[in-house]
């Protein structure tokens, strides 16, 4: 008997590639490289999304990609402009 549900990952996909063509009308190379940061946020938490199993699809990636955004704005310890964490009693 085959599967009746495609797995998050097939779900996943097949969002992004109807995605695609929204991707291919931005003008700029910025928006473009933008879109595929976002597109790049939704694919690296999959593994997390499948493990929860939420029927909402775009809930999933939607959390996926604002994980990965407040992951790549979070300013790095020691780096120049950001804040020195203070020491835990």
């Amino acid at each position: 008997m085959g599967r009746t549900v495609p797995t998050y990952r097939q779900a996943l996909e097949e969002r992004m590639k109807r995605w695609e063509a929204f991707g291919r009308l931005l003008t700029t190379p910025e928006e473009r490289e933008a879109f595929n940061q976002l597109v790049t946020g939704a694919r690296r938490y999959a593994a997390q999304a499948t493990y929860v199993g939420s029927p909402d699809l775009l809930e999933s990636i939607l959390l996926s990609v604002l994980l990965d955004l407040a992951r790549r704005m979070a300013p790095v310890p020691g780096a120049e402009g950001s804040p020195v964490p203070s020491p835990r009693n």
